[in-house]
């Protein structure tokens, strides 16, 4: 009596797809320890992924939810920890139930693109992002290559269906290549064999590894290419004639070459797109701007090069994960504990786009 219906009464809804996509039912397998008279672990994932939804980007911020009596009602009687106990929780998360709650994730993601999305081909964005972090507790916590101190996840979207395909946390100094092809190995579980996969990448990920492994999985693929001495050398030494206007950009052109990275298995096509360089407002003469991409996938260059330049989009994805969803920050000193909050806040993400 006297209680009364909130905004956050829509996280039924919620909590009603979580069930028909059977996230709550892979929950049930995570094996993650509770004390004996603890909250079963679908409602204490459940609980931490409602809170990203309703704004919560702390662990204090579960006390919110946890007061809201009609709302735990209205989700079927969501049990929702205190903020201490879920700072426990989260710490006793091991590798193994890692490993075990990045399928749930990876599980849900192939239901919805299974009863979405038919069988058209798929752009799988695979970028990293460094989270800021503060202390100098953090396990994990290192200088990387943006001068920032945090950690380092790697990330993969399904681009046309914006979902959040994986998350896998790292050191803050690792490089962004460190781990993708093992991360790449999961991230194709969570997409229905029948999907035409398509890796795009920035300069990060240009290397042997990732080529070998779209070859061997039979992948499209672009990745911005490096402007290396050698690759910059071949690409001023194109006759006149090779350039042709950039249909979607004022005074841009393109070429196109063929051209073997070192250490690669074969030749590819290089795409180029040669802007014009500008001191303030004076276009200085014969000095251009290049973006490379090379690729193994058909169709005219100029179209490819504004594909591949469409990866920006996943810029906005990542923001729109750490700062809409709550993960640009992590609450626990312990590197595994930080990892599973990651994963539930991806679950969040998936959840709020199925």
């Amino acid at each position: 009596a006297g209680s009364t219906t909130t905004s956050f009464a829509g996280l039924r809804f919620v909590v009603e797809l979580a069930g028909k996509l059977r996230v709550i039912e892979r929950l049930r397998g995570v094996s993650v320890k509770k004390r004996r008279r603890g909250i079963p672990v679908e409602d204490f994932v459940m609980s931490l992924a409602s809170s990203f939804l309703v704004g919560g980007d702390s662990l204090s911020d579960l006390a919110v939810l946890r007061a809201e009596a009609v709302t735990r009602e209205l989700c079927f009687g969501l049990e929702v920890p205190a903020p201490t106990t879920a700072g426990e929780r989260l710490r006793s998360f091991s590798p193994g139930h890692l490993r075990q709650l990045d399928r749930v994730q990876r599980e849900t993601c192939r239901e919805v693109l299974e009863r979405t999305s038919g069988n058209e081909a798929l752009t799988l964005d695979v970028d990293s992002s460094i989270i800021e972090v503060y202390g100098y507790q953090k396990q994990g916590a290192r200088f990387g290559y943006s001068g920032v101190r945090g950690l380092h996840p790697l990330l993969a979207f399904a681009h046309e269906e914006r979902l959040l395909l994986g998350a896998r946390l790292r050191a803050g100094n690792r490089a962004s290549s460190d781990g993708v092809v093992p991360f790449l190995e999961d991230v194709l579980t969570a997409i229905p064999a029948c999907r035409r996969v398509r890796l795009r990448m920035d300069a990060g990920f240009y290397g042997k590894p990732v080529e070998r492994f779209a070859i061997e999985r039979g992948l499209g693929f672009s990745i911005s290419a490096k402007l290396t001495g050698r690759l910059r050398a071949e690409i001023e030494a194109l006759p006149a004639g090779s350039w042709q206007s950039y249909p979607w950009e004022q005074e841009a052109e393109y070429a196109e070459l063929r051209y073997r990275p070192t250490g690669w298995s074969r030749d590819y096509r290089l795409l180029v797109k040669r802007t014009p360089w500008f001191d303030k407002e004076q276009r200085l003469l014969d000095e251009h701007f290049f973006t490379a991409v090379i690729t193994n996938l058909p169709g005219a260059a100029s179209s490819l090069i504004r594909y591949h330049l469409a990866r920006g989009g996943a810029e906005n994805y990542i923001e729109e994960f750490k700062s809409g969803i709550g993960a640009s920050h992590l609450p626990s000193r312990c590197f595994h504990a930080n990892w599973a909050w990651l994963l539930i806040a991806a679950l969040a993400y998936n959840l709020a786009q199925a």
